[in-house]
């Protein structure tokens, strides 16, 4: 996406911005946010964000893929953040997880974005998906969260970025997988989690969204401590393609009977001749689902 579309629209865009430094290493996002209210006034609006975390395949996401949904997020009013995370060349399972929560907890830190803690969702494509979907299911969880070392140097309130919760309100995921323990072993997985499932079975269990559904929608597979603000699983919008062929639409459906046996609130969407690239080859459905179900649960 180019900056003079961005402008056109009326969004400004900050790049490259540091949120996080797990071991020393920077990762940064892409930041879009209306510009009406503008960045770090003392009236800036207090709007609803969206963290659109980018499919990857095990490996470091690249942050274009999910620039479009940003711009189109922000010109409805939402402050949107487009994070990197550490790819399975770099550190396994659960590094991706951590360095996600930490965008969340940064974009809650950052006073000078505007955002509205009580309004934040989430939406991921394909790996992005996965871990859009384990962040909302584990909110407070203490083993996913990110150490206060990973925002020193970084140019926030460390003590509040690591004290702030890491609850997500409402979350999309487009072509994951959130069940493990139905899912093959592809070598992206494998990668991913540090090993097959019998040399890392830990890791295939914490990993799995699955694990963490309980009674009333509440995490209780696994002992989890959670924050009094963020204790529920929140709504979930799964969308997949029919036709595919990377990850079997059964994956949603499979994932969304699992929530509704749990009490959560949640929809399941198949769109018709349509594969993997479904946020890409079908952006009108894509988009009009999530405007509709944020706009439902964020505004």
């Amino acid at each position: 996406m180019s900056d003079s579309l961005a402008d056109a629209a009326g969004i400004d865009v900050r790049r490259g911005v540091t949120f996080a430094a797990p071991d020393g290493s920077p990762l940064h996002l892409d930041l879009y946010r209306p510009a009406t209210a503008g960045f770090g006034t003392a009236d800036a609006a207090r709007r609803a964000a969206v963290v659109l975390v980018p499919g990857s395949r095990g490996r470091a996401p690249d942050s274009g893929e999910l620039a479009r949904y940003a711009l189109d997020l922000a010109e409805r009013g939402y402050v949107c953040v487009v994070p990197a995370y550490r790819g399975s060349d770099v550190a396994s399972f659960p590094a991706q997880i951590r360095d996600l929560k930490a965008a969340v907890r940064w974009l809650r830190a950052a006073d000078d974005v505007g955002v509205d803690p009580d309004r934040v969702g989430a939406f991921g494509h394909g790996t992005g998906a996965h871990l859009a979907v384990l962040a909302a299911v584990t909110a407070g969880e203490a083993s996913f969260a990110p150490h206060e070392s990973a925002f020193a140097g970084v140019p926030i309130d460390a003590a509040a970025a690591s004290s702030a919760h890491d609850g997500i309100a409402a979350v999309v995921g487009v072509a994951g997988t959130y069940a493990l323990e139905h899912q093959p072993e592809t070598d992206g997985l494998v990668a991913l989690l540090g090993g097959d499932r019998e040399s890392a079975p830990d890791a295939w269990e914490r990993a799995s969204p699955s694990t963490y559904l309980g009674g009333n929608g509440q995490p209780g597979a696994r002992d989890t401590s959670q924050t009094d603000a963020a204790a529920d699983v929140p709504p979930i919008l799964l969308l997949h393609g029919e036709d595919d062929d990377v990850v079997p639409a059964m994956a949603s459906e499979l994932f969304h009977d699992m929530l509704e046996e749990s009490d959560v609130t949640a929809e399941c969407v198949v769109a018709a001749d349509a594969g993997h690239g479904v946020h890409e080859t079908q952006r009108p459905f894509t988009l009009g689902w999530t405007e509709a179900f944020f706009d439902r649960h964020l505004r």
